[in-house]
């Protein structure tokens, strides 16, 4: 296989977001896709090292906020260079809201949010 074609598969990107207890967590991810509509169902892929991956694991419940093509830097290096083990990654973070289902979701460089 050429590992060059690897590179030119097309995906999003997008915040995976859990809660467990007390504690909120979120990672970037890029893959979330839709399954079927009738029931609306989505499949999302999250690496086993993420914290957050076990959060969702365990409680069964997550938010996948869709990044914009606008969304700044920021918003990579909050969720995606930084482990929820070793950071509150919510703790200082005012560009969220909490969904119906407690968990949050994240409101600028995003542009929908599957809850």
């Amino acid at each position: 296989m050429d590992m060059k074609a690897m590179y030119k598969l097309s995906y999003g990107l997008f915040v995976l977001t859990a809660k467990r207890g007390e504690k909120d967590n979120g990672c970037i991810t890029n893959t979330a896709i839709q399954v079927t509509s009738e029931p609306n169902r989505i499949s999302i892929a999250v690496n086993k090292a993420n914290y957050t991956h076990d959060m969702v694991l365990e409680t069964g419940k997550f938010n996948v906020s869709i990044i914009s093509e606008k969304a700044d830097f920021d918003l990579f290096k909050h969720f995606g260079f930084q482990s929820g083990r070793d950071v509150d990654k919510f703790a200082d973070f005012t560009d969220c809201a909490r969904a119906e289902n407690g968990i949050f979701y994240i409101t600028k460089g995003t542009n929908a949010v599957i809850s």
